[in-house]
């Protein structure tokens, strides 16, 4: 064919689609369009699986292909749920109401042994598994709920011929009804359906308690509970389904509920203990990767941490106190292992299915939270005679912290700082001046070799909170001395406040020397607190009444002087302030004591004494060259 010839050939197609266009827009504009009548689709029908809108095969009168329009997503109205569910809900409480009646009439009239009823209820599960089958292919959701109607069937099939029947012996129920649920979880992976997955795992994992006799033990439990949770994480393997994700974490905490219920001669509690982490660690570590690995792991470790509580309390006769801290120190142990071979892995989730995403809580809950349990469980466990354990524990902590990334380190630093303070406290009980100053300084300890081994901002701030309470009960101790009974800055209390004083003065060079002005301001205020109020304290009760009224009038006067000279010198408002405060102070204390004061002399003595030193800030401040500063205070 020629050029020209092409060329007619398109002009005449394209003249022809142009006047089916407009013929078709002719129609429209004469068909009148009533609004009434205008409604939306209808809903699909319960048992319709949604599905992403296609084109349709069939043409329309004008050539053109029809799409059918994409299912909405809104969220089901009541009309929907009760149609979808509900009626599905009644259908099915009235087909095993149906055959219950048929059954016990039978069986009234002696027409149906236990053994047909058995049969009968399995050839009714059958029959609905394979209604679930067939209708598989049109909806996916009705098919489900039909597959889990049928497992439903096989469990009181199992409790019926097992516990209640006594048919078969109650493990081989159990053992049926557990295959059954692990090969409908099997079909569910290979489908990758999570509500089928969900199905069939919770009635695996509810099997031995619809089964039960109340004759098992808790080893017979813990095995089938992991051989079951160990199969399920191992099949869940890398999968992001969070609702299964949930499921197994409910599982693991029933079966951990179930054996910290029973006796402890059974070895319940060490067993619930150790089961989780015997699932973490064949069942989730080896599989799973990737945002679900750590939640999962997340979640195991709580739970055994939970029940470390309850060994530490039960303290089984063959164990002992000595042997619960070492099944406890084992189990922390296998916890800092999973931290280490998951290190590089994403935080992920809170807990494994809730939570956001989110680093910072995450490796809190790892560092800190989780390895605090364990503490506490040694701590019940060995009560005072824990320091070695605690001191144990703080120094494979520490270890743990130096390998571990930025924001796990932290965590993990605060739970060494907790275990080594705790530790450092009851090796030292006995002597409260020592245990003070000895917890001052293990903090300062632990603040040179974080920083030295294990850079993190959690050295600085525990060290803190360390050196606060180191101070608060050192100032406790010099004020339940016996009242005028001592010389001031002459007693053990004093030299155990002199070493927190130190330990404040070594957390400031330490904070000088790393070039950390926010940790230096810190040091620097609580050493200037510490030492106002430490030497308050040992005036206010020293020698005697007037002794020690003179002492703390001159106290206050001297420090209005240094505090209005030092902010001189630094130009700051703040300390020149608080120096002021502190002569208003000793003129309130002069004027109040000298009604106490036994003789004239000493009340003369104690109103010159602050008048000097008021007299001296007040020509301070009547300087030309600080007439500036006086206005700023002012």
């Amino acid at each position: 064919m020629t050029e020209d010839g092409d060329r007619r050939s398109l002009e005449s197609r394209v003249a022809a689609l142009e006047s089916e266009v407009r013929q078709l827009r002719a129609e429209l504009r004469r068909a009148p369009v009533d609004p009434s009548s205008v409604r939306p689709a209808p809903a699909a029908p319960a048992f319709v699986e949604a599905r992403p809108a296609t084109a349709s095969p069939r043409s329309s009168a004008t050539g053109e292909r029809q799409t059918s329009p994409e299912p909405s997503r809104a969220a089901l109205d009541l009309e929907t749920l009760v149609g979808r569910y509900g009626m599905l809900g009644l259908a099915t409480l009235l087909a095993l109401a149906a055959i219950g009646t048929f059954v016990s009439w039978a069986a009234a009239h002696g027409l149906l042994g236990p053994t047909m009823r058995i049969v009968l209820g399995l050839v009714a599960a059958a029959a609905i598994a394979a209604a679930g089958l067939k209708l598989r292919p049109r909806s996916r959701s009705f098919s489900d709920s039909l597959l889990a109607l049928a497992l439903a069937a096989v469990h009181v099939c199992a409790w019926a011929a097992g516990p209640s029947l006594g048919l078969v012996p109650a493990p081989i129920a159990l053992a049926g009804s557990a295959v059954v649920s692990i090969a409908l979880g099997a079909f569910a992976l290979v489908q990758a359906d999570e509500p089928l997955w969900c199905v069939g795992f919770g009635g695996a994992c509810v099997a031995p308690f619809v089964t039960s006799t109340g004759e098992g033990t808790a080893p017979m439990l813990a095995a089938y509970g992991a051989a079951v949770l160990v199969a399920a994480g191992s099949g869940l393997g890398s999968r992001r389904w969070f609702v299964a994700g949930r499921v197994l974490a409910a599982g693991a905490t029933l079966y951990v509920i179930a054996l910290l219920t029973m006796p402890s001669a059974q070895n319940a509690q060490l067993l619930a203990t150790g089961f989780p982490l015997v699932v973490a660690g064949f069942g989730v570590l080896p599989f799973a990767r990737g945002e679900v690995l750590r939640p999962r792991l997340r979640t195991l470790g709580l739970l055994a941490a939970i029940a470390s509580q309850f060994l530490a309390l039960a303290r089984m006769p063959w164990m002992g106190a000595a042997g619960a801290a070492i099944a406890v120190g084992v189990a922390g142990c296998a916890w800092l292992v999973l931290l280490e071979l998951t290190d590089g892995e994403p935080e992920g989730r809170l807990l494994d299915g809730l939570g956001e995403a989110e680093d910072g809580p995450a490796a809190w809950m790892d560092g800190l939270l989780i390895p605090a349990l364990f503490l506490c469980a040694l701590w019940i466990a060995l009560g005072r005679d824990a320091a070695p354990a605690l001191g144990a524990a703080a120094v494979v902590l520490f270890a743990s912290a130096a390998r571990r990334s930025e924001a796990l380190r932290a965590a993990l630093a605060a739970t060494t700082w907790a275990a080594a303070t705790l530790a450092t406290s009851l090796v030292t009980r006995n002597t409260p001046t020592i245990s003070v100053a000895a917890v001052a300084w293990a903090s300062i300890a632990l603040l040179w070799l974080g920083h030295a081994s294990a850079p993190s901002a959690s050295w600085t701030w525990t060290s803190r909170i360390s050196l606060a309470i180191a101070s608060l009960w050192s100032l406790a101790l010099v004020s339940m001395r016996p009242h005028y009974a001592s010389l001031p800055f002459a007693t053990a209390e004093s030299a155990s406040a002199f070493a927190v004083a130190l330990a404040w003065a070594a957390a400031l060079y330490a904070a000088r020397k790393d070039d950390d002005e926010a940790s230096a301001l810190t040091a620097r205020m609580g050493l200037g607190a510490f030492g106002f109020l430490w030497g308050h304290q040992e005036l206010v009760h020293a020698i005697s009444p007037a002794a020690s009224s003179l002492l703390l009038m001159g106290y206050y006067a001297v420090a209005s002087v240094g505090f209005v000279g030092w902010g001189r010198a630094r130009r700051s408002a703040a300390l020149r302030r608080a120096g002021l405060g502190c002569g208003i102070v000793a003129a309130f204390l002069a004027v109040r004591t000298a009604w106490h004061l036994p003789g004239a002399g000493t009340r003369i003595a104690g109103y010159l004494l602050v008048s000097v030193f008021l007299l001296g800030i007040a020509w301070w401040y009547r300087q030309p060259d600080e007439e500036v500063v006086a206005q700023t205070v002012h």
